[in-house]
């Protein structure tokens, strides 16, 4: 296995290769691939699908929804419009991107801006999912080689000081997502640029003029995509007090519906037993909650305003809710927030500098697009720029 090190040395010199690639000619492979790895029955996606099924746990059904959630939004005219920016990078050198363990493809959201860069990239996959960036990387280059020869994947265990120490040495730019502690640490060593993707999570909110069972449908999407381990997946939803109830309800129906059209992925006793705990708590504290099986969603009617993390498998807490919630605990760690009806301004204000970057329609919370940009970054603009 060649080192991290000497790819990432070797992708120097596909620079004048990389310069020379017409947008047009850059987008028809671009375009190509990405159709490929959206659609199951492609010879791509049959041969990555049973190592990806394994490692990201996720149905068969909810792999193709959470893959497109994060790539159709990346093709044709989104992509072209990313491409005809005009950052380029203009010196020599690489960047270092630093990918998580899920959700799978979010290599996606930091290649496309690279190529529009022309920015030299090492991508880290995780251990835990090292099969779906090697596998696109391979498709891109098989339709345009030079960029077989501009961007490299790698997989070493994290920390390691004969691997990282150059590597952070020489990178023009760190790129990380990941935990608080992959994050720290990465942030630690880093001897130059860095941006770094912690983790967050995401909220919806029901105000007036909503519609309780169109905004359930809704929120019960961005909820169940990637079986809620997304950085945009909902974990509670602020309601107006008059529909908080009728929201809970049409919820719960909602999500038992779904688990049908996108059925939950493998669990693990640890999975199931936080679920066991949020129920039997709500059960002692006297709460209205609803829920069939374990991984097809719980749905909690809370009486505390504030937000709590949910343990998983499609647990929700709906915390009625007319005015601004209480948001300073969560300050830089909200992704995004699902609207259906009205947000008042004050509380719209409230979550941008809670760190929100994504306002979305309920149900569309989690379908990007390539002109989001993650915690306001502009990751086109960031490989371009100049050390």
């Amino acid at each position: 296995m060649t080192s991290p090190v000497v790819t990432a040395r070797r992708l120097a010199a596909a620079a004048p290769a990389l310069r020379a690639i017409a947008d047009v000619e850059l987008l028809a492979a671009w375009n190509d691939a990405l159709a490929a790895f959206l659609d199951p029955g492609s010879p791509e996606r049959r041969a990555l699908d049973p190592d990806l099924l394994q490692s990201t746990r996720l149905s068969p059904a909810g792999l193709d929804h959470g893959l497109r959630s994060i790539g159709a939004g990346l093709l044709g005219e989104a992509a072209a419009g990313e491409l005809a920016r005009p950052h380029r990078q203009k010196e020599d050198g690489f960047s270092l991107v630093v990918l998580p363990a899920e959700p799978p493809g979010l290599i996606l959201q930091s290649l496309l801006p690279a190529l529009a860069a022309r920015a030299r990239v090492l991508f880290k996959s995780s251990r835990a999912e090292p099969h779906f960036a090697p596998a696109f990387l391979a498709a891109l280059g098989q339709r345009l080689p030079a960029l077989g020869r501009a961007y490299a994947v790698a997989t070493w265990t994290g920390g390691d000081p004969e691997v990282e120490a150059p590597l952070h040495a020489s990178a023009r730019l760190v790129v990380a997502y990941g935990g608080e502690e992959t994050v720290g640490a990465l942030q630690t060593a880093a001897s130059g640029r860095i941006v770094t993707f912690g983790p967050k999570l995401s909220v919806g909110w029901v105000g007036p003029g909503a519609d309780p069972e169109r905004a359930a449908r809704g929120m019960a999407f961005d909820i169940a995509t990637f079986d809620q381990r997304g950085c945009l997946s909902i974990h509670a939803v602020f309601a107006e007090p008059p529909i908080a109830d009728d929201f809970s309800a049409a919820l719960a129906s909602a999500l038992n519906e779904l688990a049908t059209e996108l059925p939950p992925g493998n669990t693990d006793p640890a999975d199931r037993g936080g679920v066991r705990l949020a129920r039997e708590d709500a059960d002692l504290r006297g709460l209205t909650w609803y829920g069939n099986e374990l991984d097809a969603g719980t749905v909690i009617l809370e009486n505390d305003v504030r937000i709590s993390p949910s343990p998983g498998l499609r647990t929700v807490r709906i915390h009625p809710a007319a005015d601004v919630p209480p948001l300073h605990e969560w300050h830089g760690r909200l992704q995004g927030l699902a609207v259906a009806g009205h947000v008042p301004p004050a509380a719209r204000t409230a979550f941008l500098e809670a760190g929100v970057s994504r306002f979305a329609p309920a149900g569309e919370l989690q379908t990007t697009d390539a002109a989001w940009r993650n915690d306001g970054i502009d990751l086109a603009a960031e490989f371009a720029r100049g050390q």
